[in-house]
């Protein structure tokens, strides 16, 4: 299906991701919920859009008023109950037990799950079966702020489509730094035993160098997961230990505690 993109303001990488046939899971992150929601709500109305054999959404059929409206019976909507900050395993355990019935009209059936990074571990855990063998005609799109909140095992089974280029781009380094980054991408995309090495002349840096080669790694992996990668899994976990790294330093740590943890998560 090529996806009409008229009147979205997204960037051109989002949009080239949005080309070609569609997959059954996405994880769509903003840091704000407008842009978040936007683009749900474009890759709502095209999934349920029953015009043939063009664009979609053609922006003029029933199906797409009815979308644009929030009217249609195809696009299911999940969040937080008011007031909560969590989305319940109760919740996950309904979409599982509704997710195999035919769609109303459409081809597809649509679930949007607003805020999924309030999806506790329960519920995150019980959504697992379901993301990897959804129903032929079932799409997910999963909204969120932070989608390192989600377990690597969910993020692994959607195409991230990350909206806010700030978090992508890497901050301007000096030489020495980006060699780090360089040297420890390359001995994740190695894995195993050749991470020793890196941590072992890791350890050597002063504190500086690693003030800033911290964030600038974790901008790196999260980057790559931007774009198609081989070993999704591997740069989901090593970004994910990154940016605890983030919150370690703030507590005064050492080479020594970011090397080890390092190779203690990683080999």
């Amino acid at each position: 299906m090529n996806m009409n993109t008229t009147g979205y303001t997204g960037n051109a990488r989002i949009q080239a991701q949005l080309q070609g046939p569609l997959t059954h899971a996405y994880l769509i992150s903003s840091e704000k919920a407008a842009e978040r929601q936007a683009l749900a709500d474009l890759m709502a109305r095209a999934l349920v859009c029953d015009a043939p054999d063009v664009e979609r959404p053609c922006n003029v059929c029933m199906a797409c008023d009815k979308a644009s409206r929030g009217i249609h019976p195809d696009i299911i909507y999940r969040a937080p109950a008011e007031g909560k900050a969590e989305i319940p395993v109760a919740t996950v355990r309904e979409m599982v037990q509704d997710a195999p019935t035919l769609p109303n009209e459409a081809e597809r059936k649509v679930y949007i799950v607003e805020e999924a990074d309030g999806l506790n571990p329960n519920a995150q855990n019980a959504f697992l079966k379901l993301l990897e063998e959804p129903p032929s005609f079932v799409t997910f799109l999963l909204l969120a702020e932070n989608p390192l909140a989600l377990l690597p095992t969910v993020r692994s089974r959607c195409v991230h489509l990350g909206l806010a280029p700030e978090i992508y781009e890497a901050p301007v380094v000096d030489g020495e730094v980006q060699a780090l980054v360089d040297g420890f991408l390359a001995a994740v995309a190695k894995g195993g035993v050749d991470m020793l090495p890196f941590c072992i002349g890791l350890e050597k840096v002063e504190r500086q160098t690693l003030l800033a080669f911290v964030p600038a790694c974790y901008a790196a992996l999260v980057a790559a997961l931007g774009r198609e990668a081989a070993d999704r899994s591997a740069l989901l976990e090593a970004a994910a230990l990154f940016d605890s790294l983030r919150t370690d330093l703030q507590f005064n740590v050492g080479t020594g505690h970011i090397s080890g943890k390092i190779l203690a998560t990683l080999i």
